[in-house]
């Protein structure tokens, strides 16, 4: 079932989800109740962590522009949209001064300052069951903790914001000597507090939070810090967090690879392979969840359907570089790796692949589309898609913790984890064969194996970043020749700047490298 977190928004989001503020928010808004008169019981404690789940379903996060800058950066997809945000995001050339570079700043924030403001809460509420406050303070550490990780990836040297703002010199805070590391070792201090704290599952729990899957687990914990670690080259130290992940029992692969971008939430809820996601749902409701405050007449739905599709916006197009690989093995019945028609939507009748969006192929039949988190095999109104959107998912944490294993001298272990992904893809065992590999050669079938799983998921630019390609003149001639967008690259473009709109706000803040 699907887990509603809408309906008690309303009391909890109580001060601005924005870092740059004025006096003018000391201002007393009578149509609200002020955080010292709000917060009293159990309910309301959750309803402070339920607001922060709600952040993740907002147009800067994984509704739509968290997946957008690492599709649109990495080499599996182009743009081709009208939106110039859109089309300079993707070629590495946008200016500080465009607006849209806030949307997900903002976003990020809306998550960190909800997450602040929900610690600060539960602390200070006496009627609260021991274990449901536990549980309620783990989310919150782990949600800043995802918050932190995105919104360094993405713009570098961001502020660290660990209090509620309360007053006008709260709200200018300072990043002029912050450093990634820095950030990094705080989003490792939030997952050590939620690895303490989180449930396997919320199944047999005792509280008002029985049942609810969608929340963060201490299986999601595990796995951030272990990418946490990988992001920082730390192999050793991010193996044990994605063995007891692995080793859980708690996680499998689902059969059916196109299972997991179904909107149909009895096939969502039977998926043994998700570990975290963003939860969005059908509802028709006449409020987009574009951002701001939710309101009882919210809808939830995620805007990377009508984005990515062919049949609506059309405003990103599968590279050739990802079609060729998804088309590079076929599986040991002789037919096309399974995961082609769940992420690329193309007119292949030789293939049995001849319809577009519940109905027979009506688009250009020489053309290429994007199929995942899309419609396209089903058809439907995109403004209404509830894809969950895969924060975390079990292959990925295989994969990773295969590139542990291998880059930790194990090879053939590392071996076994890439052919049981692979298993579910129908294709041929060739674990014996990577075993042998040396490391080079072992982490070129990995990028394979990484892309052809989790193509349009939103990694593949991080995993560019990490892997030093970007700075190798070979590799990056390899991305120019795979996406033309590389093409325009230029070393101060590993992040987007920081909007200029905050920069112009915050006397304190100063930019990165990319604001140069």
């Amino acid at each position: 079932m699907k887990t509603y977190f809408t309906k008690i928004f309303l009391l909890v989001v109580v001060f601005t989800p924005l870092i740059s503020c004025d006096n003018e928010l000391d201002i007393k808004n009578t149509n609200r109740l002020a955080t010292e008169e709000y917060y009293q019981s159990q309910e309301e404690a959750q309803a402070a962590v339920d607001a922060i789940y709600n952040g993740l379903i907002i147009d800067g996060n994984y509704q739509r522009m968290t997946p957008i800058m690492g599709d649109a950066r990495g080499d599996e997809a182009r743009s081709r949209s009208p939106w110039i945000f859109l089309a300079q995001t993707a070629n590495f050339t946008v200016p500080s001064t465009d607006g849209a570079l806030e949307i997900a700043y903002l976003g990020y924030y809306t998550v960190i300052n909800r997450a602040n403001q929900a610690l600060e809460a539960i602390d200070q509420i006496e009627d609260i069951q021991p274990e449901l406050r536990d549980r309620l303070l783990g989310q919150a550490y782990f949600l800043r903790a995802l918050a932190y990780f995105n919104a360094t990836n993405v713009y570098d040297n961001v502020p660290l914001v660990l209090e509620v703002q309360t007053g006008a010199e709260t709200f200018f805070p300072s990043n002029q000597e912050t450093t990634q590391a820095e950030i990094y070792a705080q989003i490792e201090s939030d997952l050590n507090e939620a690895i303490t704290k989180l449930p396997v599952s919320y199944d047999n729990v005792s509280g008002p939070d029985m049942g609810q899957a969608a929340r963060a687990t201490v299986g999601a914990a595990n796995s951030l810090m272990g990418k946490l670690k990988l992001y920082q080259g730390d192999y050793a130290g991010a193996l044990p967090y994605f063995q007891t992940v692995v080793n859980s029992g708690v996680y499998d692969l689902a059969p059916n690879y196109g299972d997991l971008f179904s909107q149909d939430p009895a096939i969502e809820n039977a998926n043994p392979g998700r570990i975290f996601w963003a939860e969005f749902t059908q509802s028709a409701n006449v409020d987009f969840n574009w951002g701001g405050d939710p309101t009882v007449n919210w809808r939830q739905f995620s805007a990377i359907a009508p984005t990515y599709s062919g049949a609506d916006f059309y405003d990103f197009i599968p590279t050739q570089f990802l079609v060729d690989e998804l088309k590079e093995e076929r599986t040991i019945n002789d037919e096309i790796d399974p995961r082609y028609p769940a992420t690329i939507l193309s007119y292949l009748p030789d293939e049995g692949l001849t319809q577009s969006y519940g109905q027979p192929y009506f688009l250009d039949q020489n053309e290429n589309y994007i199929a995942k988190y899309t419609l396209a095999n089903t058809g439907g109104d995109p403004f209404v898609c509830g894809i969950n959107y895969h924060v975390i998912r079990f292959a990925d944490v295989l994969l990773m913790y295969a590139e542990c294993l291998a880059n930790t001298g194990n090879i053939p272990s590392a071996a076994t984890h890439v052919q049981r992904v692979r298993d579910r893809a129908n294709l041929p065992d060739r674990e014996a064969e990577f075993a042998a590999y040396n490391l080079n050669e072992f982490m070129d079938q990995l990028a394979h194996e990484r892309v052809t799983e989790l193509a349009i998921e939103g990694l593949r630019w991080y995993d560019i970043k990490r892997w030093g390609w970007l700075d190798d003149p070979a590799k990056l001639n390899e991305l120019q020749a795979n996406d033309p967008d590389f093409n325009s690259y230029a070393p101060n473009r590993k992040y987007q700047p920081f909007p200029q709109t905050e920069l112009d706000r915050n006397p304190n803040l100063v930019g990165n490298s990319a604001n140069d």
